[in-house]
């Protein structure tokens, strides 16, 4: 496995584990975790979406893309 599919799974399982427990996860949660640029969180995140692997959902209170499976 290369770096970028390594991280790619990485959050996806960080995802996975936070949807386990009725959580949604935001860019901000994996910024934190991962010690990453958002602008490099949002295209992994929209691989996975297009992938069909995880939702979007908008959250009006906190007016930002989450994310769950």
């Amino acid at each position: 496995m290369n770096k970028g599919t390594d991280i790619k799974e990485k959050i996806f399982e960080y995802i996975k584990n936070r949807s386990e427990i009725n959580e949604t996860t935001a860019i901000r949660h994996i910024h934190r975790r991962f010690n990453m640029i958002e602008e490099e969180i949002e295209k992994i995140l929209e691989g996975l979406f297009d992938e069909k692997k995880i939702k979007k959902i908008y959250d009006e209170e906190y007016q930002e893309n989450r994310f769950e499976i």
